[in-house]
């Protein structure tokens, strides 16, 4: 896959099957996109994405700070899975947006890129003011000989598979949904830092990880969670949340991951924490007794969910 920082990068003697979104998540309504492309685009064209960043939530929506569930290293990695040859991520601005549709294909697609084809998903709506829905998008298109297609919805569980939904779903703690929506686990990869060793007090020493601060994080709680370090996986358990039974101040919300029968020192390791499911809420507890002897149930709960998944398989 060919990598394009800018679209004014790309031009291609090949004609082109297209498609353009943010793609934030790659997850399998997005695949279904680009499945839809390389087949379209077999043998007499060239493949070509057009996703951007950021996401335009976070230039035109100042006021919301805006979550992704992919950073941009993960989700081109997870879209050059999808075996697409050309890959272009422009930058979205401000003066970006005020383009128009007809003047992004007249001016810059068309002239860049011999365009025969462009898929688009069943929502896309591009252009300023969003002004172009797929009825106007192949309206415009026509003028250029351009074929355009549009894929319908991906549903889960009869809701469709959005990287909205998938968002809202993390942030209840609905991680099966989100899991199978994307196609893969949820992930959270960062360095591992060094906390205040209230863990290994208490027995169950934990790894505390520093992760891109644009990064969805999912509902405090407790999840069983699989660690991939140094390509070996293991098990855990994975507490999100400001613990409130040892924290009286600081109320920063810390990701700290117990990792079952692991012994190295990881301080400044890179680790991928995959979230598998929420065994329960973040509580207060009355004491730090209390809060080792739940600590201790969990790890029972998590190690019993790993052992009857394995059964299964």
């Amino acid at each position: 896959m060919k990598i394009y920082s800018l679209i004014n990068e790309f031009s291609s003697l090949d004609p082109c099957v297209f498609t353009l979104g943010i793609f934030d998540g790659v997850h399998i309504g997005h695949q279904k996109i680009i499945k839809n492309l390389i087949l379209r685009s077999r043998k007499k064209y060239c493949s070509v994405l057009l996703t951007f960043h950021p996401h335009p939530k976070e230039i035109l929506n100042t006021n919301k700070k805006f979550f992704y569930l992919n950073t941009l290293s993960e989700r081109i990695y997870n879209l050059k899975k999808t075996g697409i040859e050309h890959l272009i991520v422009h930058p979205f601005t401000t003066n970006f947006s005020k383009l128009r549709t007809k003047d992004f294909l007249k001016k810059i697609l068309h002239p860049k890129s011999k365009i025969r084809k462009i898929i688009t998903g069943y929502d896309s709506i591009i252009g300023k003011n969003r002004d172009s829905s797929y009825e106007e998008l192949k309206k415009i298109s026509h003028k250029y000989g351009i074929k355009v297609y549009k894929v319908n919805p991906y549903k889960f569980q009869k809701k469709i598979v959005s990287s909205t939904h998938i968002r809202e779903s993390l942030l209840l703690g609905n991680i099966q949904w989100a899991n199978r929506a994307l196609g893969y686990f949820y992930t959270l990869s960062g360095n591992v830092i060094e906390g205040k060793g209230i863990g290994k007090m208490i027995n169950f020493p934990t790894a505390n990880l520093q992760i891109d601060s644009k990064k969805l994080i999912p509902k405090q709680g407790v999840y069983a969670v699989k660690i991939n370090y140094l390509n070996n996986m293991y098990l855990g358990m994975l507490n999100i949340g400001i613990n409130p039974t040892l924290e009286k101040e600081n109320r920063k919300i810390k990701i700290e991951v117990h990792i079952f029968d692991f012994f190295e020192n990881i301080y400044g390791k890179k680790i991928d924490i995959l979230m598998i499911r929420i065994i329960r809420e973040e509580k207060k507890f009355n004491s730090i007794q209390e809060l080792k002897k739940q600590i201790c149930m969990d790890k029972i709960n998590i190690q019993k969910f790993f052992s009857c998944e394995k059964k299964i398989r």
